[in-house]
């Protein structure tokens, strides 16, 4: 696998991605996005606290993703079960 060259913060990268060159590119500049939004909403200046902040961001969304995700499932779930007991119900 070969890397692309990405920057973030104003330093290039080369990262590797199994989604291919553009889909590395379009996370960096997610990346970058995010982290320029953190430097001018804070006072943080140093860049590893930059990198931290952003990544604690990405977590916290990450995490209500994951959670919004479970509550979809377990709807589904829900409805199928009313949804097979309807039909259950309804042949007799």
């Amino acid at each position: 696998m070969k890397g692309v060259n990405v920057e973030i913060m104003g330093q290039n990268l080369t990262v590797a991605s199994d989604d291919g060159d553009e889909w590395a590119q379009t996370l960096a500049a997610t990346v970058d996005e995010r982290i320029r939004l953190i430097r001018a909403s804070s006072q943080t200046v140093n860049s590893v606290n930059l990198a931290i902040l952003a990544a604690l961001n990405f977590a916290d969304e990450l995490e209500h993703l994951r959670r919004h995700h479970r509550e979809l499932l377990d709807h589904i779930e829900s409805l199928n079960r009313r949804l097979s007991q309807a039909i259950g119900n309804s042949g007799h």
